[in-house]
């Protein structure tokens, strides 16, 4: 299953390394895994000026899963 994270870039998210290690330590804790779930695709939409970053989820992981409303706060950027 497919799920997305949007990143909103601060100082310490400018480069695309930083932004990836974002988006795979939160989808980790979403997904509340023992290993970083995929980042199948990171894009910035301009007009919104926010990252998206696209992750897969293993199908077992998505049966115990506990939905997660999350204005998450993460020490290297903000993600919504």
């Amino acid at each position: 299953m497919l799920r997305a994270l949007v990143i909103l870039p601060n100082d310490r998210t400018k480069e695309i390394g930083a932004l990836v290690a974002v988006a795979r330590a939160e989808a980790r804790k979403r997904e509340q895994a023992n290993q970083n779930p995929p980042i199948l695709a990171l894009r910035f939409f301009p007009e919104l000026s926010v990252y998206v970053a696209v992750y897969e989820t293993q199908e077992s992981e998505v049966k115990n899963h506990k939905r997660i409303h999350c204005g998450c706060q993460n020490q290297a950027g903000r993600v919504r």
